[in-house]
């Protein structure tokens, strides 16, 4: 830009006064950068003859220049000012993911928006599973995934899930306990290969519960701990009789969810334990017929993942003080079920830490009291924060 131009420009920002005296060593050197000194120009634009007096060498340039001129010059800067003034601009973000270090790219959000994970829910009649249940559908429902309620054996519950496309009710009667009943669902019709990311959980927790700095939404950070290298993730994880996922909330991917319901490899992760034989199926492929086989089928679930190929994970934060699940087991081998008072390294877990509360074993009543009590009284539910 020839330097008479220059000078206009600096001229123009004098004839509005909205220069400060503080920025005129940033235009002595507008001959090398004029339009960064425009730049300057605009920005600084409160000048009052309080704040300082112009200098007189850029006094001087307004008696230099005619108005036609100045005119004329402003008309050729603003027909070039769309291309020729290379201010760079802060980039915007095209999304914000709290809780997270990676927003989505277009392409994630499209796919995401294809693959809508499904949410499975089984219940059979107590007091205690009667007030989860009440809970989850306050607090846990969204417009973000698929969720099928399975309620075994007689109960009158099924009238206080909402009437939602997305929400569907499964009565069955209570055989099979709730691995073998999550199975017979989801083999119906196929059902699972209709969908590519799922969670199963059952109704002896009570969540989500997220602190209130948090508005992450909390089946994203279940499903989002499943990777090409991880395909089962829980609350916590047992080291005894051998290392497994306890069975209350699962999440897991097609591929994962393959392994589980897969009947030919049933028995391929079974071994002798305190629970049942090494012939005696494991996974969601069974029918289980009392407790004995269903506790024998939860421990065994983690090695259909693990023979495979695959690793496991959960949320409980004792676990990630070591490199992983296994070495975890090797230096803390007396880590069994923490889910009983007093048996997470001599306190119990917070459900800030895991998202849900074993409530069903009458742990620290006066937390999940007030923790209920305080979660249903907000003004939150993870409709607000669990994008369709």
């Amino acid at each position: 830009m020839p330097r008479w131009t220059t000078d206009i420009l600096v001229d123009l920002c004098i004839r509005r006064g909205e220069i400060y005296q503080t920025v005129f060593s940033k235009l002595t050197t507008l001959h090398r950068s004029p339009r960064q000194a425009l730049f300057f120009c605009m920005t600084f634009s409160r000048y009052s003859p309080r704040n300082g007096e112009l200098s007189s060498k850029m006094l001087s340039l307004r008696a230099r220049y005619t108005p036609l001129k100045i005119s004329f010059v402003l008309a050729v800067f603003l027909i070039s000012a769309w291309w020729a003034l290379p201010f760079d601009l802060p980039a915007i973000p095209e999304s914000f993911v709290h809780g997270s270090s990676n927003a989505a790219s277009p392409t994630q959000v499209t796919t995401s928006s294809k693959d809508r994970p499904l949410i499975v829910y089984a219940y059979h009649e107590t007091e205690n599973a009667r007030q989860n249940l009440a809970f989850f559908v306050a607090r846990g429902l969204h417009d973000a995934a698929d969720f099928v309620f399975i309620f075994n054996g007689k109960t009158n519950t099924t009238s206080t899930i909402p009437d939602r496309p997305n929400v569907k009710v499964v009565e069955r009667p209570n055989t099979c306990f709730d691995m073998g009943a999550l199975g017979e669902v989801l083999r119906a019709d196929d059902l699972w290969k209709k969908y590519k990311r799922f969670i199963t959980m059952n109704a002896s927790i009570r969540g989500p519960f997220l602190p209130m700095w948090s508005s992450s939404c909390w089946s994203d950070l279940y499903l989002n701990k499943v990777t090409n290298a991880t395909k089962l993730v829980g609350m916590t994880l047992s080291c005894f009789p051998r290392l497994h996922v306890q069975s209350m909330i699962f999440a897991t991917d097609h591929v994962g969810m393959g392994l589980l319901l897969d009947p030919t490899i049933a028995t391929s992760a079974s071994v002798d334990d305190l629970f049942g034989s090494k012939d005696s199926p494991v996974g969601l492929s069974g029918c289980y017929q009392d407790w004995n086989a269903a506790v024998h089928a939860e421990v065994g679930t983690t090695g259909l993942i693990t023979n495979a190929g695959y690793r496991v994970d959960a949320m409980m934060t004792a676990l990630h003080s070591e490199r992983g699940s296994e070495e975890y087991c090797k230096a803390h081998p007396e880590s069994s079920d923490m889910l009983w008072d007093k048996k997470y390294s001599g306190s119990n877990i917070h459900p800030y830490e895991t998202i849900f509360i074993k409530a069903n074993r009458d742990v620290d009543p006066a937390l999940l009291k007030a923790m209920t009590e305080w979660h249903m009284r907000m003004e939150f539910d993870s409709f607000a924060v669990c994008a369709s």
